[in-house]
C-alpha cells in the first residue's frame, strides 16, 4: 500500500475524533456587570484627567486618574501639585513653583473658559502656558470639544482686562 493512501485513513479518524469530543453546545453563560472603571475614593468611577508639563521638547501632556467631580478644578489641582516621581524621571518638570495657589477656573460655555489667577501666581511664559493647556483640555473633555478650540481667558489679580490665550496642540 502506497504512503499517501495509508495516511487517508488516518487523517479522516484524527479529524472525527476533533468534531465529536462530547461537549455539546450551551450557548452564552452570564458573567456578571460590564467593566465600569476603576473604583475610587467615595465609591465614584476614576475619570483621566489630562495635565501639561515641561519636557527638553515643550510641552507634554500627562494622563492621571482622579475622582473629583469636577474635572476642572481637579487637573490644576494635579498640575499644581507637580509631576510624580516616574514623571520626574522621565524628564517632565513643572514650571509652577510648589506652594503656588491653585486658581479658579469656570466653563461659562463650550469653547471658553474664564481662570482667575492667584495673587502670587508666577509670571513665567512655560507654566502660564502650562496652566493654559491644561485648562484647555479639561474644558474641552467637560463639553466634548477640542482642547485647540477652547480660548482661555486670564484674569490677573488687581482687575484689567483678562488676556486670551489658546493651547496648540503639542
Amino acid at each position: 500500500m502506497r504512503p499517501r493512501a495509508a495516511s487517508a485513513p488516518l487523517l479522516a479518524l484524527c479529524l472525527a475524533s476533533l468534531t465529536a469530543c462530547g461537549i455539546d453546545d450551551t450557548g452564552p453563560a452570564g458573567a456578571g456587570a460590564p467593566a465600569s472603571g476603576l473604583p475610587r475614593a467615595h465609591g465614584r468611577p476614576a475619570a483621566a484627567v489630562h495635565v501639561y508639563f515641561s519636557s527638553p521638547r515643550g510641552l507634554e501632556r500627562v494622563s492621571r486618574l482622579d475622582d473629583r467631580p469636577d474635572i476642572l478644578r481637579a487637573a490644576m489641582r494635579q498640575l499644581v501639585a507637580g509631576p510624580d516621581p516616574a514623571e520626574r524621571a522621565r524628564g517632565l518638570v513643572s514650571l509652577i513653583p510648589p506652594g503656588t495657589p491653585v486658581p479658579t477656573a469656570v466653563t461659562p460655555r463650550p469653547g471658553m473658559a474664564d481662570v482667575r489667577l492667584p495673587p502670587r501666581w508666577t509670571a513665567n511664559r512655560t507654566a502660564l502656558h502650562q496652566l493654559v493647556c491644561t485648562v484647555a483640555d479639561a474644558a474641552a473633555t467637560t463639553h466634548g470639544t477640542e482642547p485647540q478650540d477652547t480660548r482661555v481667558r486670564l484674569h490677573r489679580p488687581g482687575g484689567g482686562e483678562p488676556t486670551t490665550e489658546g493651547c496648540a496642540r503639542p
